[in-house]
């Protein structure tokens, strides 16, 4: 085949009718049919320094066909290797090229995942998760007794493949970074587990994760004694679980620091614009995951289009444009941004206002609140904490001096704040379908809070009214309003307790909530692994005593604002 096959070809895909399945800065990856089969065609570019890396290190294509056939050679079920080259002309570049065998019919993980989860018969959902889960554990178990440590094993690394009805294949790909021909220590195999995890603790139940586990454990020991590299784990099921549980929360952390620091970088995602009038702006410019309750995560939004609705900054505060609200903190509006293909993007834009001598100083100091809101409300989403999308920072300064900011953010349609959701559901709304929906709501809150502040955030403002209820099926809630967020990983209890005692007081003045629903909402949010069955009673009664302390100052603060703003 490659004698027939023309040396032109490999250089111009595009030419050929070829499909681009992913690229990125190093890699790109495309389907071409040779000779009626199909094959899949991963060109790595070579960049500056690169060229003197190859002096020593071993080319990415190279290291990925030793990874394929060392698959081969124990059984693990893989991505077949046809061929590489290590120069290769591509897009006026030199590179590498690898070809191998493609799997079709075939599904990432995490979408042959996401295609179960959506089956709506019950008995059938069960038995595909069962079969998977024991699939996954057949299959990472073998490659970890047969010395084989995927670097990178995520969800979108794993290709299921349908074999006949309801019957299926995993498979291993992208394996220029796999670890050959060693035994896998303890903490070997705890941190590749955890990478896993990373997608799985978002997508899958605990029971999904605990059964997969077992079925890990159980064909490792079928494996121990067939290949040389196989050992026995020193850890039982419980101790595994404890280390998991550990190590998925520190590579979590890692790869939630890395994304933080991408926002202060120009790129592929986020950009810096500049604008007349001493204004600057950060920007976003696409998101890596989409998501259903957000349309800007789909959209691409170049650095010149955000230039052009940027112009004018302030005039979306002028005297005439309409104000949704306007406090001595804060100054916040709505408009809709054209996208150029008939589009609308609807928006909130808020702007900082010092209250008093002491806070306009404040506001002049960097970071200012806007970057704050910018950078908290990208925090809440890289850690999988639903959020209205931060858009754009701007910011006018006169040196090192922050004289004004804006803080734009994206609008919801249909969303509404909570309390204002529960105040006018029980109108819409049957009795029986009231009890039903206040039980999934205060499960869907209880875990909003709970992973907020498991992610090390405290919630200095936790009231209903910075809280969404999304439209669509199922009760699912959203955070807004990041001035009061602050990043404290090592939060004492008392910090929690306050949160909570917040929010049940912003909702003590809302019919048709009992105090059933309270100790519901309560239950679920004490509910976890590890955690006794009877800690909410301690919870209870630190947020009762919190929330007395609350109430009683509230008149005073209330009798303060009037007297120095005019208004509560």
């Amino acid at each position: 085949m490659l004698e027939r096959t023309p040396a032109n070809v490999w250089g111009a895909p595009e030419r050929q009718g070829w499909r681009l399945i992913k690229q990125n800065a190093l890699r790109s990856v495309w389907r071409g049919v040779l000779e009626g089969r199909a094959y899949y065609l991963k060109y790595y570019r070579t960049r500056g320094l690169d060229v003197l890396r190859a002096l020593w290190r071993v080319p990415g294509c190279r290291s990925e066909w030793a990874s394929g056939l060392y698959a081969l050679r124990f059984g693990i079920a893989a991505v077949r290797p046809a061929g590489y080259t290590t120069r290769v002309r591509c897009d006026g570049r030199t590179g590498a090229l690898l070809v191998t065998e493609a799997l079709e019919p075939a599904h990432t993980l995490s979408e042959f995942w996401r295609m179960i989860a959506a089956d709506g018969d019950a008995c059938r959902r069960r038995e595909d998760t069962a079969q998977l889960c024991d699939l996954l554990g057949e299959l990472i178990a073998r490659a970890h007794q047969a010395g084989f440590e995927h670097i990178d094993m995520h969800a979108n690394n794993i290709l299921v493949q349908p074999v006949a009805p309801r019957r299926y294949r995993a498979a291993l790909v992208d394996l220029h970074s796999a670890r050959l021909g060693s035994p896998l220590s303890d903490a070997a195999v705890v941190r590749n587990l955890a990478q896993l995890n990373q997608w799985f603790a978002r997508h899958s139940s605990v029971g999904d994760r605990l059964r997969f586990l077992r079925a890990y454990l159980r064909w490792r020991g079928e494996y121990e004694a067939e290949f040389p590299h196989g050992r026995a784990l020193g850890l039982d099921f419980e101790q595994l679980v404890r280390a998991l549980k550990d190590a998925a929360r520190r590579h979590a952390e890692r790869l939630w620091a890395q994304r933080d620091r991408r926002l202060g970088r120009g790129g592929r995602y986020y950009g810096r614009v500049t604008l007349g009038g001493g204004w600057s702006a950060q920007v976003l410019v696409r998101c890596k995951h989409a998501v259903s309750e957000s349309p800007a995560s789909r959209l691409v939004l170049e650095r010149e289009w955000w230039r052009r609705q940027l112009r004018s900054p302030l005039a979306w505060f002028a005297e005439d444009a309409p104000a949704c609200k306007a406090s001595h903190s804060a100054a916040v509006t709505r408009a809709v941004l054209s996208t150029g293909d008939g589009a609308a993007l609807p928006v909130i834009i808020k702007r900082p206002l010092g209250r008093n001598v002491w806070r306009r100083l404040r506001l002049l100091v960097a970071p200012s609140r806007s970057a704050r809101g910018w950078k908290m409300g990208h925090a809440l989403l890289h850690r999988d904490l639903p959020t209205a999308r931060p858009l754009a920072l701007l910011e006018r300064r006169l040196g090192p001096l922050v004289l004004d900011s804006l803080l734009l953010t994206e609008a919801i349609p249909g969303a509404q704040d909570l309390e204002t959701h529960l105040r006018s559901a029980p109108r819409r709304l049957s009795p029986a379908d009231w009890h039903r929906h206040k039980r999934g709501l205060a499960a869907a809150l209880a875990v909003q809070v709970r992973r907020l502040q498991e992610r090390g955030f405290i919630h200095r403002d936790c009231k209903a009214g910075n809280l969404l209820v999304l439209p669509g099926p199922g009760p699912r809630l959203a955070w807004i309003d990041m001035d009061g967020l602050r990043r404290r990983p090592a939060a004492a209890a008392l910090d929690h307790h306050r949160a909570l005692a917040r929010l049940h007081v912003s909702l003590l003045g809302v019919a048709g909530l009992t105090r059933s629903d309270r100790l519901r909402f309560l239950r679920a949010y004490c509910a976890g692994f590890g955690r006794g069955p009877r800690e909410w009673r301690a919870v209870w009664r630190a947020v009762a005593r919190l929330s007395e302390e609350k109430l009683a100052a509230a008149p005073a603060r209330r009798e303060w604002k009037l007297r120095r703003y005019g208004r509560t």
